[in-house]
């Protein structure tokens, strides 16, 4: 495992320092930039937030800190859950290895949460404003109605951002949803992702990939107020499939397929499906969601929303940052690194 940042690396963090970390594999590019990895988290610092942007040109055994995501748009600062995306096709104008950085905008009072898009047209050197999804109230879960948690991706030619949204507080403590682009600029209405009867129900941090049969798989935490503590963990990581990716039947809360919250999954060039929790282990499956999954132990920490990135010949990029802290808690956490090698189910 190799520390990408830590405390000392840049002039004014505080603690908790790091968290929320996000992994990046380049494979868009005839240039010679295919192969490189890139890597974020939410950066703790005493003046206004930005997201900081580590390049590796030896396959994670180095990272160097080449740019910063910045909050030009409102001057809040990009504070909360970035998520890294290359665009694979063209959408609007922005040609395909585009790069983006979505991330939650939020002041220093926290009084309100925007969901906020940049764009890179030169490898993550530098980053321009490119459009709003969504907006929220106070960035806290007392009845406050923030959105949260972006995630991007392209299905059908459109981009689409799924994200946490609670402001629906009557019928849904938190649901997920979704809006689509055609351009990255032009957003359509919001469609419901997961929304399921129970309103103390909170599904959140969802996380959506393309198997190799055509289907979408989402991973999402479940988190349900007053349900029953197993191993010392109240939340869960569910799963559920889609034919198109768009439409997911929001009532169903999906299906358990580990403890924990916060889950990523990836897909391995061999069609493995790979899926994390809170915990050090990785999850296996090979049957594009059905049946059991395997347990892996690994010798990477767990930390909350620990990322996944598949890289070829079954690697996998593990970006972390510590475990949940909240934004003025006494810890030092490290972003972190490491290229684990998938070996095959058994």
């Amino acid at each position: 495992m190799v520390t990408i940042a830590s405390k000392n690396l840049f002039h004014g963090t505080r603690q908790p320092d790091f968290m929320y970390g996000r992994g990046l594999f380049l494979h868009h590019w005839s240039d010679g930039y295919n192969g490189r990895l890139y890597a974020t988290a939410e950066h703790y610092v005493t003046g206004t937030p930005s997201f900081p942007i580590f390049e590796s040109q030896d396959n994670g055994r180095s990272w160097q800190h080449i740019s910063n995501v910045v909050d030009t748009q409102n001057g809040w600062g990009m504070r909360y859950q970035p998520n890294l995306y290359e665009l694979p096709e063209k959408i609007g104008t922005m040609p395909a290895g585009t790069l983006i950085c979505a991330g939650n905008s939020i002041p220093d009072d926290l009084s309100r949460t925007k969901i906020d898009l940049y764009q890179s047209a030169d490898h993550a050197q530098s980053w321009q404003y490119l459009s709003t999804v969504v907006q929220g109230g106070m960035a806290s879960v007392k009845g406050q109605k923030p959105v949260w948690e972006p995630f991007v991706t392209v299905i059908d030619h459109q981009l689409v951002c799924f994200f946490s949204d609670e402001r629906d507080k009557v019928a849904h403590s938190q649901k997920i949803a979704h809006k689509t682009t055609t351009n990255g600029i032009h957003w359509s209405a919001e469609i419901d992702d997961v929304a399921v009867a129970n309103p103390q129900a909170r599904p959140g941090m969802a996380v959506v990939a393309q198997m190799t049969n055509g289907k979408y798989i989402m991973t999402f935490e479940m988190v349900v107020e007053g349900a029953v503590v197993v191993d010392g963990e109240r939340n869960r990581s569910n799963y559920k499939i889609s034919d198109d990716g768009l439409h997911w039947r929001p009532e169903d809360g999906g299906r358990e397929f580990a403890l924990g919250g916060s889950p990523y999954v990836t897909i391995l060039g061999d069609g493995t499906l790979v899926a994390n929790s809170t915990g050090s282990e990785i999850y296996l499956n090979t049957k594009n969601g059905g049946g059991n999954w395997q347990k892996v132990s690994t010798d990477v920490p767990g930390a909350y929303s620990r990322s996944l990135t598949a890289l070829p010949n079954n690697q996998l990029l593990i970006i972390g940052a510590g475990s949940y802290a909240g934004p003025t808690e006494a810890v030092d956490h490290q972003l972190t690194a490491d290229v684990f090698q998938v070996e095959g189910l058994d």
